[in-house]
């Protein structure tokens, strides 16, 4: 949301809030550039499968840009690409309850 309102008082005064109470983030906001971006690639850990690599695609929707669609997907192969069809299979006709967390 900061690369898409980066003068959201709102937004400002919580980034400024979390800066101020947290060195970890304080680093992570360093670290990481903020602006709108289509797709992402990034690490995470499901407790089930262990680590994954996916990539994210934005969609904007063009009734509301203000809501966004998240397509995540592993490389065709990879052993990411596994872990997704364990889970699949793993969670038969219902969802799958435990979400992954990013690391």
């Amino acid at each position: 949301m900061a690369g898409r309102w980066p003068d959201a008082p709102r937004l400002g005064g919580l980034i400024a809030e979390l800066q101020r109470e947290s060195g970890e983030f304080r680093e992570l906001w360093a670290a990481h550039p903020v602006r709108t971006c289509a797709t992402h690639t990034r690490a995470y850990r499901h407790p089930a499968v262990g680590p994954l690599t996916l990539t994210d695609e934005l969609l904007t929707l063009p009734d509301d840009p203000g809501q966004r669609v998240v397509l995540y997907h592993a490389e065709p192969g990879s052993p990411s690409a596994a872990a997704l069809r364990l889970l699949t299979t793993a969670a038969g006709d219902g969802p799958v309850t435990v979400p992954p967390r990013r690391i």
